[in-house]
């Protein structure tokens, strides 16, 4: 008998309407865009289930740390709903509540085995002469709750076990499917919250936090370093993830250094760098031509809604400023090109360290150009807001009391998170995490304590 009803319950899920399911997904994933609210309903069995989905919304369709949906079950607060059922009847618990919390555009998930429960029409009722977006999870015939749904998935059975059963798979089915869609989808994860009132500074790095015409470097830069180095990938990729953000010529100088720990005798630093941007350029060549002759847009080549995300915090009143490791004369060359170097009030400052200037190294790092940045114009640590993807210029802001917001683009993808740069930059104590700037507003909001 256990078995012939695991197999009734297989062939319910063969038999459901797997498209209408990701139609229901979709819905419930289009409520991160809008921050729209979630409400689950149901009684009995189904009453658990609108909670275990809800638990599932909040919790299990969390990716990495950002955070899940905004769901509330109105079947669980007890107290609440006894209040109501012997104040106003059984029928009107679940409508009053989605009177005193519910608001148009938000979503109405209600599951019932009849369709047919009082208290659920009138919640489905309530929602959708509020604006609401309903769907519902049924069985049998779907009952009158069917006519109610935006969309609603009526399980393939008369028993009220097998439905039950079934609603509780659709349901896992969604969290898994959803999960891996948010992968994509932007959200900001949230280590450290920024103080309210925002910042009156922005620190930007270039590559790989507004532009894309270099995506590929490490690609170039450590098979290049591994030639020097035959054998040592993981210790060449390991010193060229912790120094990056700083100038090229650091993470060539520390080649220099590992060539003759083995005894080698190493070229000049310069040298190194020299043939790494002879590569380098031989790959973004292309791109770079291509811009010029109008073959390919700016926007293909800067991280999602950079230009938008300037603009607004040049709204806001912020001064921004660019420190890039890359040399100056690239960085100011890339921008213009790219239409970004107007957003930069405050300074494009690069890399000085060609032999031809003269400079030293250690006069033009990015921790120096912060600092006298700051004293330039009296700003304290905690008036800064940086965005960057490099380690170092995490801990440097970090280390003089600002706010680092980790930029963790897919360059390739152009969307998503790269789970190496996300990992990187939260060991070096990043306050928040986010993919691109696809939500310029969002982000903006965020990052003036508005939300």
């Amino acid at each position: 008998m256990i078995s012939d009803y695991l197999s009734r319950i297989a062939d319910g899920l063969r038999a459901t309407d797997g498209d209408l399911l990701q139609q229901i997904a979709q819905r419930i994933i289009a409520t991160k865009k809008t921050s729209a609210r979630i409400f689950t309903a149901g009684n009995g069995g189904s009453a658990s289930t609108a909670s275990h989905f809800c638990n599932d919304l909040i919790k299990g369709c969390r990716v990495d740390g950002r955070m899940g949906f905004l769901a509330q079950c109105l079947s669980d607060p007890m107290a609440v709903t006894t209040c109501l059922a012997n104040d106003y009847g059984y029928d009107e618990i679940f409508r009053v509540q989605l009177q005193t919390h519910a608001r148009r555009g938000d979503l109405l998930i209600v599951f019932s085995g009849s369709g047919n429960s009082p208290n659920v029409l009138k919640a489905a009722e309530f929602a959708r002469a509020r604006g609401m977006f309903v769907i519902g999870f049924g069985g049998r015939d779907g009952g009158k709750m069917k006519a109610l749904c935006d969309l609603c998935l009526v399980a393939p059975t008369d028993s009220m076990e097998e439905l039950e059963d079934l609603h509780l798979c659709y349901c896992h089915g969604l969290v898994d499917f959803i999960r891996g869609e948010l992968a994509d989808v932007w959200d900001i994860e949230v280590v450290n919250y920024p103080k309210p009132g925002g910042f009156r500074y922005a620190l930007f790095d270039f590559d790989g936090t507004v532009s894309l015409l270099r995506e590929g470097w490490q690609d170039v830069m450590i098979p290049y370093f591994c030639e020097i180095l035959p054998g040592e990938e993981a210790l060449v990729t390991e010193f060229v993830d912790m120094l990056t953000g700083k100038q090229t010529i650091f993470q060539c100088m520390r080649l220099a250094e590992e060539v003759e720990k083995r005894g080698g005798t190493p070229l000049d630093p310069y040298e190194y760098k020299a043939e790494y941007l002879r590569r380098l350029m031989a790959r973004i060549d292309g791109r770079h031509a291509a811009l010029k002759s109008g073959k390919a847009q700016p926007s293909d080549y800067i991280v999602p809604g950079a230009v938008d995300f300037l603009k607004g915090l040049r709204a806001r009143g912020v001064k921004l400023y660019l420190a890039s490791g890359t040399d100056e004369v690239d960085v100011r060359a890339e921008a213009e090109l790219l239409g970004v170097s107007e957003y930069f009030d405050g300074g494009i400052h690069g890399a000085k360290d060609s032999v031809s200037t003269g400079a030293s190294t250690m006069d033009v790092t990015k921790e120096t150009v912060i600092r006298k940045m700051m004293e330039d114009n009296g700003i304290s640590g905690g008036d800064l807001i940086s965005f960057g993807d490099g380690y170092v210029e995490v801990q440097l802001v970090k280390d003089i009391g600002g706010y680092a917001v980790a930029v963790a683009t897919d360059e390739e993808r152009r969307k998503g998170v790269n789970a190496w740069k996300r990992k990187r930059l939260l060991s070096a104590h990043a306050d928040v995490v986010v993919p691109d700037f696809s939500e310029p507003a969002r982000l903006i909001a965020f990052m003036m304590g508005e939300c």
